[in-house]
């Protein structure tokens, strides 16, 4: 193997542990003895949250694709939990 094959390689190695570093923490809930990410929590407050803004939206406004609307109501409500709560 000549040099400049192992220059990719050694690149590699060099930034692995810089890409793995965001693997050190896992957020997790003890709930009755069993362990639960905190993204599956994040998740389902966001469902709720959007079975909710559909109830309101529904009164007040006429949504026109709510295939598109209401699942993307929870990856916000998901993303905004997880960035208030786990930043």
């Amino acid at each position: 193997m000549n040099l400049e094959a192992k220059r990719p390689l050694r690149g590699a190695l060099v930034f692995a542990p810089v890409l793995l570093s965001g693997c050190a923490r896992a957020p997790s809930f003890d709930i009755l003895g069993s362990f639960f990410p905190a993204w599956l929590l994040c998740i389902g407050v966001a469902t709720l949250l959007a079975v909710l803004s559909f109830r309101v939206l529904g009164r007040y406004v006429d949504i026109v694709w709510p295939v598109l609307v209401y699942p993307s109501l929870t990856a916000i409500f998901a993303f905004a939990l997880w960035l208030v709560l786990f930043r």
